[in-house]
C-alpha cells in the first residue's frame, strides 16, 4: 500500500513537471521581442512618387548584411516583412510577378519577357498568356475577371505615370522583367529597360553592371515629368552574379565576393538618395524593396519569404502585416496589387486575394552592442526558416513511426498476449495520443538542438507522460482524459490566437502560403477525434456507473455535450479562430451522429424541428461573419454560390479532389490513413469470428465504444473529402480511432492472472 502511494505521489510530480514545462517552452517560443503593437495597424505613409527596387535573386541574408551598415536614422524609417512566394504553379520569379500584378494565384509562360521599341515603347508577347490561359482554363484570369495588365491600366485611367529602369541580362540570357508589373492588357508599358542605367563591365558577372549615377539622373527626370508616378527599377546585377558563379561550389567564394561588394554599392547609393531627399526637404519620394524570387542559396536553406521593406522620412519603422496572414512579419505576394492601389487611393478589386499591407508593430533599439532595430525580426524569421528546413524530416520520421507501431501493434495483439508486453503496447499507444499536445510545447527547442534529437525529446516527454497517467488512472479514464485534454488545449490556443499551432511541425507553413492562421488541417483531425474520444469515453463510464439510465442524467448530458460540440463547432469555423470550413461541416454531421446514436436518441419532429432551426440560424449567423469580415474561404465559397459563379465553385471542388487524390498516392500520410484502416478491419475480422464478451455489461459497453469509433469513421471520411488535403485531417482523425481500438482490445491481457477482471475499460 504504501509503495502504491509512493508510486501515485511521484507520478503526479513528475507529471506536473513535464506539463509545466511543456506549456513554459511553448509559451517562451511563442513570446515576441517587439516593442509595442500597432492595434489596428497603420497604413502606410504615401506621397506623389513610388520607387519600387525589384532585385531578383535577394535574399533575407543579403538583405539583413545591406541594413547593418545603414544609418540608424535611416533604419528608424524602414517598415520590412517577408513576402510569400506562392503561385498557381511552380514557384518561380515569372509566376510570382503575374501573381503580384494580378493579386490572385497565377501562372505565366515560359521564356517571358519584356522588349524594347525605339523610344520609350515596352511590349510583351502577351499571345503567350491567351495560349496559356486556353490550355490551362482558368489559372490566369480571364478577360471579364481581372487581365493581366489591370494594374498598369488601372493606374494609367487615374493618371499616375508609370515607368520602368533597368534589366538582368546576362552575357547569354534576355531577362527582362520588371515592366511586367505596369504593362497593359495590351503588353505595353513605358521605360528603358536597355542599358540605360547599365554600364558595359567586361569583367564583371554578366558583362554589364549598374550605374548608380545614371539611375539617380534617370529617377530626377520622372520625378519632374508628372506629379504622380510610380518607377519600377529592376536591379538585376544580385541575379547576373548567381547566374555566373552559383552553379560550381570552387566559384562560391568568389561569388560572394562579388555580391558584398555589390551590396555595398548599392548601400552607398541607397544612403546618398535618402540623405539627398532629406538635405532638400523632399517628403515626396517612398521607396519599395521587393523582389519575384530569392537566391538558389537562399532556397536551398528553406528561406522561402522574399523581402518587402519600405521607406519613407515621415512612416515610423517598424514590422509590417497584413490581414491575409495575420502574423507580425509575414505578408503574402497577392497583398502587392492591393497594398499598391490603396497607396495611390484607388479601390481594390472584390476578387482580389490579398490584403492591405499596414505597420503591424514597431521596434525600439536593441539594448545590445552591434545589434539594429530589426535584430528581434531576424531571429524570428531565422526561427521560421528553421522549422520549414526540418519539417519534412520530423514528419516523415513521427509518421512512419506511428505507421510501424499500427502494424506492430496489431501483430502482438493477433499473435501474443503477454501480461508485461500488453502494458507496454497500451503505454506506446498512449504515447501516440499524446504526442500532439507536445508538438504544440516543444517546437521553439528545434533552435538549439537538431531534428532527431528534438524527434527524441517528444517521444520521450510523451512516453513519460503516458507511463504516469497509465499508473494513475484506469484504462477509461486514460484514454478519456487523453482526448480531452487534446481538445481542450487545441481549443485554448485556437481562442489565444493559435499562437502555438501557427509554428507547430504540425501546424501550417506560412513558407508554403496555404493557410497562415486558425485551424490547420492536421490539427482540425486531432480536435475532432480527440473530442470524440472523450465524449464515448465519459458516455461509457457514466453507462457502467449506471446513471446513463436514468432519464434526467441523460437529458443534462446530452445538453452540455451538446454545448461543448457547438463551442469546438464555433472555434472551428468563426473567422478570427478557426476559419477551416471543411473541419466545421465535418464536425456538424460528425457530431450530430454522435448525438444519435452514442445516446440513442428518439427522432421526433416535434424535437428535430427546433433543433434543425437552431443549426440553420447558427449557419446564418457564421457565413454572415465570414461574409461581412475578413476573405475567407468559406465566405469565398458562399460569394461564389450567391453569385452563381459555377466556374469558381468547380475550381473549388476539382482542387480538393485533386489534392487528396494525390496526397493518398505519394504522401506519408496517404500511408498511414490506409494502413489505419486496413488494421482496423483485421482486428475487426479476427473480434467477428472470436468474439471476447459474455456477460451483457461487457457487451453493452463495448457496443458503446464501437459506436463512438463508428462515429469517427464518418467523420474521418467527411473531412477527406470536403477538405483541402483532407487526407492529412482524415488521418490524424483516425489516429483517435485505430490506436484506442487497438488499446482496448489489450485490456484483458494487461491483467494478471487471477485478479478481478475490470470489464472492457
Amino acid at each position: 500500500m504504501e509503495r502504491n502511494r509512493l508510486t501515485g505521489r511521484v507520478g503526479y510530480v513528475l507529471m506536473l513537471f513535464i506539463l509545466c514545462y511543456g506549456v513554459l517552452a511553448g509559451w517562451l517560443g511563442s513570446s515576441h521581442a517587439y516593442a509595442q503593437s500597432v492595434e489596428k495597424g497603420t497604413d502606410m505613409l504615401a506621397s506623389p512618387h513610388l520607387v519600387v527596387l525589384m532585385v531578383p535573386a535577394l535574399g533575407f541574408e543579403d538583405v539583413k548584411k545591406w541594413m547593418d551598415g545603414l544609418p540608424e536614422d535611416i533604419q528608424s524609417h524602414i517598415q520590412l516583412a517577408g513576402m510569400t512566394m506562392r503561385t498557381a504553379g511552380r514557384i518561380d520569379w515569372v509566376n510570382n510577378l503575374f501573381t503580384l500584378s494580378t493579386g490572385q494565384f497565377a501562372e505565366g509562360p515560359p521564356l517571358w519577357n519584356g522588349y524594347q521599341l525605339p523610344g520609350e515603347t515596352i511590349i510583351h508577347p502577351v499571345q503567350k498568356l491567351r495560349e496559356l490561359h486556353s490550355k490551362r482554363s482558368g489559372l490566369l484570369l480571364t478577360a471579364d475577371q481581372r487581365p493581366w495588365g489591370y494594374l498598369g491600366e488601372t493606374l494609367q485611367n487615374h493618371q499616375v505615370f508609370t515607368f520602368a529602369l533597368g534589366n538582368s541580362d546576362t552575357r547569354h540570357m534576355m531577362r527582362r522583367m520588371g515592366a511586367t508589373l505596369i504593362m497593359n492588357s495590351k503588353g505595353e508599358a513605358r521605360g528603358h529597360i536597355g542599358s540605360t542605367i547599365l554600364t558595359p563591365a567586361p569583367y564583371e558577372p554578366g558583362d554589364w553592371r549598374t550605374d548608380w549615377d545614371q539611375l539617380s539622373a534617370e529617377l530626377e527626370t520622372v520625378w519632374n515629368r508628372q506629379p504622380r508616378t510610380l518607377t519600377i527599377v529592376e536591379l538585376g546585377d544580385l541575379w547576373r552574379i548567381e547566374q555566373a558563379y552559383d552553379k560550381f561550389k570552387r566559384t562560391a567564394r568568389l561569388s560572394q565576393i562579388y555580391k558584398e561588394k555589390w551590396l555595398s554599392e548599392w548601400q552607398t547609393w541607397f544612403v546618398n538618395t535618402v540623405q539627398h531627399l532629406l538635405a532638400e526637404q523632399n517628403r515626396s519620394v517612398t521607396i519599395w524593396v521587393m523582389t519575384p524570387a530569392v537566391s538558389k542559396e537562399a532556397k536551398a536553406r528553406g528561406q522561402l519569404l522574399a523581402p518587402f521593406l519600405t521607406w519613407h522620412p515621415g512612416q515610423q519603422g517598424g514590422i509590417l502585416s497584413s490581414a491575409t496572414t495575420k502574423q507580425t512579419g509575414v505578408v503574402a505576394n497577392v497583398d502587392f496589387l492591393p497594398t499598391l492601389l490603396a497607396y495611390y487611393g484607388l479601390s481594390v478589386p472584390s476578387r482580389a486575394y490579398g490584403e492591405v499591407i499596414s505597420l503591424q508593430e514597431t521596434l525600439e533599439q536593441a539594448g545590445q552592442e552591434g545589434q539594429t532595430f530589426f535584430a528581434s525580426f531576424f531571429d524570428d524569421l531565422q526561427y521560421l526558416f528553421v522549422i520549414y528546413r526540418t519539417r519534412r524530416i520530423i514528419i516523415s520520421v513521427y509518421l512512419l513511426v506511428m505507421i510501424f507501431l499500427l502494424i506492430a501493434t496489431a501483430c502482438y495483439w493477433w499473435f501474443s498476449k503477454q501480461y508485461w508486453g500488453a502494458r507496454i503496447v497500451q503505454v506506446l499507444i498512449g504515447t501516440v495520443l499524446v504526442s500532439p499536445i507536445y508538438f504544440l510545447w516543444l517546437t521553439p527547442l528545434i533552435q538549439v538542438i537538431g531534428p532527431y534529437r528534438w524527434i527524441v525529446l517528444l517521444f520521450c516527454s510523451a512516453f513519460v507522460t503516458s507511463f504516469v497517467l497509465y499508473h494513475l488512472v484506469s484504462n477509461l479514464w486514460f484514454l478519456t482524459l487523453i482526448g480531452l485534454t487534446n481538445t481542450l488545449v487545441i481549443l485554448f490556443d485556437l481562442w489565444r490566437g493559435s499562437v502555438w499551432m501557427r509554428r507547430s511541425f504540425l501546424g501550417y507553413d506560412p513558407l508554403i502560403g496555404a493557410r497562415f492562421y486558425g485551424l490547420g488541417n492536421e490539427y482540425a483531425g486531432i480536435l475532432l477525434g480527440s473530442s470524440l474520444l472523450a465524449v464515448t469515453g465519459i458516455s461509457v463510464w457514466l453507462s457502467r456507473q449506471g446513471w446513463l439510465h436514468r432519464r434526467r442524467v441523460k437529458g443534462m448530458l446530452v445538453m452540455f455535450i451538446s454545448v461543448f460540440y457547438l463551442l469546438i463547432i464555433y472555434s472551428m469555423a468563426a473567422p478570427r479562430l478557426g476559419t477551416n470550413a471543411g473541419a466545421t461541416i465535418a464536425a456538424l454531421l460528425t457530431y450530430a451522429v454522435s448525438l444519435l446514436f452514442l445516446f440513442r436518441l428518439k427522432v421526433s419532429w416535434r424535437y428535430l424541428t427546433p433543433v434543425f432551426g437552431l443549426v440553420v440560424l447558427c449557419l446564418a449567423g457564421l457565413i454572415h461573419l465570414h461574409l461581412q469580415g475578413e476573405h475567407t474561404h468559406i465566405g469565398t465559397f458562399v460569394q461564389a454560390a450567391q453569385q452563381g459563379d459555377l466556374q469558381t465553385i468547380g475550381e473549388i471542388l476539382t482542387r480538393k479532389l485533386e489534392m487528396n487524390w494525390r496526397l493518398i498516392k505519394v504522401s506519408l500520410w496517404g500511408k498511414l490513413f490506409t494502413t489505419a484502416l486496413m488494421v482496423m478491419g483485421l482486428v475487426s475480422f479476427r473480434l467477428r469470428r472470436n468474439p471476447l464478451y459474455k456477460h451483457y455489461e461487457e457487451m453493452a459497453q463495448h457496443h458503446m465504444w464501437m459506436t463512438g469509433f463508428r462515429t469517427m469513421i464518418i467523420g474521418a471520411m467527411t473531412i477527406l473529402m470536403v477538405n483541402d488535403s483532407g487526407v492529412v485531417a482524415a488521418a490524424t482523425t483516425i489516429i483517435f480511432l485505430t490506436f484506442p481500438f487497438i488499446f482496448l482490445r489489450f485490456n484483458r491481457h494487461s491483467i494478471r492472472t487471477g485478479s478481478a477482471p475490470p470489464g472492457l475499460a
